[in-house]
């Protein structure tokens, strides 16, 4: 599906450029980051030796010949679900990453905030000049200075992460969905009229249960499902939604609005960061070195990254085929008022 935005240089000649930073202290932590996932990015950080640092999907035109064109049009696609279209709006992205979503709203004269459970994400992000606090984004909950603060939220990519076989297992699924919602109803200004959450997430469309990801993926057969959904998840920790869960638990703070699948965008962006990251082993001394440097500190995720993105591929698994076990959904989600403050 084709999205229709305005390019970021258009943007940056109509709203200014340094909007002021909002004033927020650091939230308490109420909910440690899952060690499995924050070292994942931890990992991940590899990639940005050869410029990868988007992670998410795309949306691409048949003109593009670069990863940055797709992400660039699905970022901003994502700030115009938001409505993110006038100076001084105050945004919070939950799952920052490097902060290029961060950075092309500045540009349309947002205050753009982050939180990021990575540091080596948060830090990058700050020596940008990008507002970004390193912590769960659970943490919100209680953290009552933020509370009322902000226009819109964004989740783009991380959701995949806030539920981990063992959650699924002890019923908690549908309650760890539920309460991102009313985190991000919290952190809502209760006077916007029309205030939005946008989110993307992968859905998975095959069956998987969280034995399969928990058990270890040497012990799968080759080429399997359950090999491949052990391998993402002993590499980068997490489960997914299927089709209408999320709609169910974001009752009753919010409804959703519009819903685009992006699941071609993602397999595009993926073939791109592949071919990149492929001739960058041959070619960039930095990331192999930062490969080994992760192979020497946390040696047997490292060799689960490396099985599962270069040699099994199941990254790109998730999107490949005629009918992929995974989907890309993008969702806007408008708050509900009547939910109260």
């Amino acid at each position: 599906m084709s999205i229709s935005t305005r390019s970021a240089p258009e943007l940056r000649s109509t709203f200014p450029s340094t909007p002021e930073p909002l004033r927020l202290p650091q939230p308490t932590v109420r909910v440690p980051p899952t060690e499995l996932v924050q070292l994942c990015y931890t990992l991940v950080h590899a990639a940005e030796a050869v410029g990868i640092r988007d992670l998410a999907d795309g949306e691409y035109r048949p003109s593009d010949t670069t990863l940055e064109q797709g992400i660039e049009r699905q970022l901003n696609y994502l700030l115009d679900q938001v409505g993110c279209d006038r100076p001084g709006f105050r945004l919070l992205e939950i799952g920052c990453g490097y902060g290029h979503l961060l950075k092309l709203a500045q540009q349309r004269g947002a205050r753009a905030v982050g939180v990021n459970i990575s540091p080596e994400q948060v830090h990058f992000c700050n020596d940008q000049g990008l507002q970004a606090y390193c912590g769960n984004y659970r943490d919100l909950l209680d953290a009552t200075d933020w509370h009322g603060q902000f226009d819109g939220v964004i989740a783009n990519g991380s959701l995949e992460h806030w539920v981990q076989p063992e959650d699924v297992q002890a019923g908690r699924i549908d309650t760890i969905y539920h309460e991102s919602f009313q985190i991000a109803h919290l952190v809502l200004d209760p006077g916007m009229t029309d205030a939005r959450y946008v989110t993307t997430a992968i859905h998975v469309k095959r069956d998987v249960q969280p034995e399969y990801l928990l058990t270890p993926w040497q012990r799968q057969p080759r080429g399997s499902d359950r090999r491949h959904f052990s391998l993402l998840h002993h590499w980068m920790g997490g489960y997914y939604p299927i089709d209408g869960q999320l709609a169910a638990c974001a009752e009753p703070y919010f409804t959703l609005g519009a819903e685009v699948d992006g699941t071609e965008g993602y397999r595009i962006a993926n073939d791109y960061r592949m071919a990149r990251m492929l001739r960058g082993l041959y070619t960039n001394p930095k990331l192999l070195w930062r490969i080994a440097r992760a192979w020497v500190h946390h040696p047997r995720v490292t060799n689960t990254m490396i099985e599962c993105y270069f040699i099994e591929r199941s990254w790109d698994w998730q999107f490949q085929g005629e009918d992929p076990p995974m989907k890309l959904l993008r969702h806007t989600w408008k708050r509900n008022p009547a939910a109260g403050f």
